[in-house]
């Protein structure tokens, strides 16, 4: 760890008023989490932070945000994450992104938000994908594009995430960033859709009474191709 970031540390302690505890495991930790123990779990993450440990610095981000154990402070979470995210761990680095995308604990800053939620999709995380391309969508913050949408909904899709799938057939049914494709749509509504999630099943019904008898076998035929392909052939 280098001098800035152990002085970091200690003024986080220091404002809380905490002494550092001696580091239990992290297995220790994470029981006492689980089991709603958050004065433990603080204590022993804290100690495994003292001890340069990248998953304390994004726990401890995540229970001054959702104030688990401690006040609910986004100026404190933003302070774990920022060190959790500078150890490359891509779910502190798409917290992060929140905190500056609502500006929350931080000046909203919406390009910091971006590069952030870029470092985390790039390494797998699907929800910064998924709110990447919810940026890139809806122009929040920057000018709408829809190719840079598609390409980060796509990935998101492919890795489970039900919005995504969601956002994705609406793409392809509305043309947005692709040509305009009801099978594609229903496909992926069909994804969303198998876990019950009843946004997404009545949107692909709706779909249907649009779509002829062949249209819908297409689109099934292509749910298992892409199914069986393990997300390499949808497109």
């Amino acid at each position: 760890m280098t001098r800035l970031t152990l002085a970091i540390i200690a003024a986080a302690f220091m404002t809380l008023g905490v002494v550092p505890a001696h580091a239990g495991t992290t297995e220790e930790a994470t029981a006492a989490y689980q089991r709603g123990d958050y004065p433990l779990a603080m204590r022993l993450y804290m100690g495994l932070a003292d001890e340069g440990e990248p998953m304390a610095f994004s726990i401890l981000g995540l229970m001054h945000a959702s104030g688990q154990g401690v006040p609910k402070n986004y100026v404190e979470a933003a302070r774990w994450y920022r060190l959790a995210a500078e150890q490359g761990i891509a779910v502190s680095q798409a917290s992060l992104a929140g905190l500056y995308f609502e500006g929350k604990g931080v000046p909203r800053d919406v390009a910091e938000a971006i590069r952030l939620y870029r470092l985390a999709a790039e390494q797998g995380d699907a929800s910064a994908q998924f709110n990447l391309a919810s940026i890139y969508e809806g122009g929040q913050g920057v000018n709408p594009d829809y190719t840079e949408a598609l390409y980060w909904f796509r990935r998101a899709a492919a890795l489970g995430n039900p919005s995504a799938r969601y956002s994705l057939a609406g793409m392809y049914e509305t043309g947005r960033g692709a040509a305009q494709d009801n099978v594609r749509a229903y496909m992926w509504l069909d994804f969303a859709s198998s876990t019950g999630w009843k946004l997404a099943v009545n949107a692909k019904n709706k779909l249907a009474k649009r779509m002829s008898p062949d249209q819908i076998v297409e689109a099934r035929r292509m749910y298992l191709s892409c199914l069986e392909s393990s997300f390499e052939l949808c497109d």
